[in-house]
């Protein structure tokens, strides 16, 4: 098995398995996130496998992901996000979603494992490398600082 897709599989479980009996739910989603991000960062270029035509995976349920992981993060919700962080002049705000966040990163990677499971593990690396740097980066940074904002929140 590709250490990637134990990490996936880590992250997929908040999505597909209600309520978790784990202890410590934010810190291991913490830990994953950033083996995910790490996995990213050290991936080698030119991976596209041209050779074959795969099939397309199939459409994932994203409003069952964002139920289910409620269900084993109620405190995830909305957070302000500054637009432009360079522009000291006008720092204006938008609202951002964790709950939205960690449901496209783990639809992301469903689809990623079914590319291990069904297609080759160079698919499923390009695809996870296509994903990450297209989408899926800015979720994970922004749901680690959300995270980490709820951590102090509640140490106050």
């Amino acid at each position: 098995m590709h250490p990637l897709l134990h990490t996936i599989e880590s992250i997929i479980q908040w999505g597909i398995t209600p309520k978790l009996p784990v202890e410590n739910k934010a810190l291991l989603l913490k830990k994953s996130l950033l083996l995910l991000y790490r996995e990213y960062l050290n991936l080698e270029e030119d991976l596209f496998d041209d050779e074959i035509e795969y099939p397309e995976a199939p459409e994932f349920n994203f409003e069952k992901i964002s139920i289910t992981i409620r269900s084993n993060f109620p405190e995830l919700g909305f957070y302000q996000n500054v637009t432009d962080p360079f522009d000291l002049e006008r720092p204006d705000n938008i609202l951002g979603d964790a709950n939205d966040d960690l449901s496209d990163i783990i639809k992301d990677l469903m689809e990623v494992q079914w590319r291990f499971q069904n297609n080759s593990e160079m698919d499923a690396i390009w695809y996870f490398e296509f994903i990450m740097r297209n989408h899926s980066e800015r979720h994970i940074v922004n749901l680690l600082k959300t995270l980490k904002d709820l951590e102090e929140r509640n140490v106050e």
